[in-house]
């Protein structure tokens, strides 16, 4: 443990984590490129550093990224990630009134307030978390990436019907290769470079970066301008740190809210910053101020969306099951530095995730730092031009694609599932559950074929009473669901009526 702690805390590590956070912030104030975008695009740079470094520097990508969409979203109201959306509510309307250096400074460090007791959970829940899944057999596992699908389906705000046809396209794509069974080839279609099955980083590369570097080719062709950012003054951190003592609780309550919901399949730090927003207007004693430029509005959003990061993390590395899409593509990552995300990686590698959570530690802490001291300067970036954005993406993408395991075939991989993604886009079908049942159909199938071999049918699952619990926390979770969309719909029956 002190020793992973030592690597975490050397120059070399320090300095891939300001890397990865200053280039998060960059991606993430940007409009249009997400955090997920951040870490596909450069999940290959980190093929030749060492597994912890470059796991540092993802983290540092991914934090920063969610952070950064706040910058343009306080100073122009143009969120640059979904998850800044109440952020530039309350803080835009505070630039608004002359506080941009204020609102700016709240946002860095309740960031990282946020982001700083994630941390603190993700060092502790998840080796607990592992070592209660090392008791896990087969059933468990299949029930518990089950109820992951499950919920990506269901709490997601999108048709029901377009969450469920996303999960099969997933689970189709992670069935391409060798049946795992009877060794026989499915939709291989005279590819024998598909035997191995689709390539996990060009498929995510694909997915979720060259569809980006399209729409801003469009934007640069269509003559979509960027927008003029003035000179921000310099935060007085003074000022900052009196507004987070007087919310300190607010802060404690959005930081524990997030990280939970962060911990749940599907639970994105997209919808997060909108319920901690809500709980915490709720319990104000001024909630006419909240969307109006409210100081504590800003702290509660900021919070919750930094703790989302920590808290995602946490079963991605003790089960392997990813808490948002972003956490998904760092399977991608650790795949490719040979890690299996799950409660072995504490047996095989445990110097690496000691290492990762003091590398998230001190993430979080630069991140403070270099927002509270750099973010007037770093939103200077959003008047790059679109077409540089662009083929900036649209070169490392192809890069990415190819360098993972040098296979040119990798980049037609990539190339077809851009397609594949702009495709789901247009007919409305979100490609969350599509990425995530491509991550987990490989451990679904898995299981199930060794669950079936070891028994005479679905009844061993009979005699497994924590595969049960799993299965009815499922079920619990569908009828509640089914309920409230039912009840939504009868709503707006009834108002249609009045």
């Amino acid at each position: 443990m002190w020793e992973g702690i030592a690597t975490a805390l050397s120059a070399l590590s320090l300095t891939f984590a300001v890397l990865g956070v200053v280039l998060g912030v960059i991606i993430g104030a940007i409009p249009g490129l997400t955090a997920t975008f951040g870490i596909a695009l450069l999940i290959p740079v980190t093929f030749l550093m060492a597994p912890e470094h470059g796991m540092i520097m993802l983290a540092g990508i991914y934090a920063g990224a969610i952070y950064g969409g706040s910058i343009s979203a306080i100073l122009l109201n143009i969120p640059g990630t979904p998850a800044s959306i109440v952020s530039g509510w309350e803080g835009h309307a505070l630039a608004r009134q002359g506080k941009a250096p204020l609102a700016l400074g709240i946002s860095a460090l309740a960031s990282g307030v946020g982001g700083i007791i994630s941390a603190i959970a993700l060092m502790f829940l998840t080796p607990t978390l592992a070592q209660l899944a090392l008791s896990f057999g087969a059933p468990e596992y299949v029930a518990l990436v089950v109820f992951s699908l499950v919920i990506a389906v269901v709490m997601l705000e999108t048709p029901i019907f377009a969450n469920i046809t996303g999960a099969f396209l997933g689970l189709i794509l992670a069935s391409v290769g060798v049946d795992p069974v009877n060794g026989t080839g499915r939709f291989i279609f005279g590819f024998y470079q598909l035997f191995s099955g689709l390539n996990v980083v060009a498929v995510l590369v694909g997915f979720f970066c060259l569809p980006q570097a399209i729409v801003l080719v469009a934007e640069a062709i269509t003559g979509v301008e960027s927008v003029a950012v003035g000179r921000v003054a310099a935060t007085k951190p003074r000022e900052v740190l009196s507004q987070l003592v007087k919310d300190r609780w607010l802060a404690l309550r959005a930081s524990v809210l997030g990280t939970g919901l962060g911990i749940l399949p599907a639970v994105g730090p997209e919808s997060t910053p909108l319920i901690a927003h809500t709980l915490e207007r709720r319990l104000s004693k001024e909630p006419e101020k909240f969307g109006k430029g409210s100081e504590s509005g800003l702290v509660a959003a900021e919070t919750s969306i930094s703790a989302n990061v920590g808290g995602s993390l946490i079963p991605l590395l003790a089960l392997g099951i990813p808490g948002s899409g972003a956490a998904a593509v760092f399977i991608g990552a650790l795949t490719l530095h040979g890690l299996r995300p799950g409660p072995l990686l504490f047996v095989e590698r445990p110097e690496v995730m000691y290492t990762f959570f003091a590398g998230f530690l001190a993430v979080n802490l630069l991140k403070t730092v270099i927002g509270l001291y750099g973010a007037r300067y770093l939103a200077r970036l959003l008047i790059l031009p679109r077409g540089v954005i662009a083929a900036f993406v649209i070169f490392f993408s192809i890069f990415g694609a190819y360098a993972v395991d040098t296979n040119l075939f990798n980049i037609w991989v990539m190339f077809a599932s851009a397609f594949l993604a702009i495709g789901l886009g247009a007919v409305g079908i979100p490609i969350l559950p599509v990425v995530l049942a491509f991550i987990l159909g490989g451990v679904l199938e898995r299981n199930m074929a060794i669950t079936l071999a070891r028994s005479d049918g679905f009844a061993y699952f009979l005699e497994r009473p924590l595969a049960l619990g799993i299965f009815a926390v499922t079920l619990m979770i569908v009828v509640l669901s089914t309920w409230r969309r039912l009840g939504r719909l009868r709503r707006h029956k009834d108002a249609a009526k009045a």
